[in-house]
């Protein structure tokens, strides 16, 4: 698995969030593959902490915030999301131990639950 540092994170359009009825707009990450260039909307806030690795034709877009004790992690291969997880604080301690892991680690392990 290795970092992946060839992406933009921006806000979705007005367009975007006034067809999807939000108040507020998403996140949206695009990045280019081997194939083409993707673009994803996340569940991932303004002020969370996002780090993105890929491995195998998957991209793994892992969003924290230990502020709000939760951690995010939704998988992408190409168009589609392939899967994702959210544990909020309680569960970040039961299944991690805690927020002091490398971003690499908490992916290796949290993906385990997703398949």
């Amino acid at each position: 698995m290795r970092k992946f540092n060839n992406y933009i994170i921006a806000k979705e359009s007005f367009e975007d969030m006034c067809k999807a009825k939000r108040f507020n707009p998403c996140l949206e990450i695009t990045f280019r593959d081997r194939t083409c260039e993707h673009t994803h909307k996340l569940s991932a806030g303004d002020s969370d902490d996002i780090t993105v690795y890929h491995e195998h034709g998957e991209t793994f877009v892992l969003s924290q915030n230990s502020g709000l004790g939760y951690i995010g992690l939704e998988v992408f291969k190409a168009e589609e999301q392939t899967g994702d997880i959210f544990l909020e604080e309680h569960q970040v301690i039961e299944v991690l131990g805690g927020y002091d892991l490398a971003p690499c680690t908490i992916i290796k392990q949290l993906k385990d639950y997703i398949y």
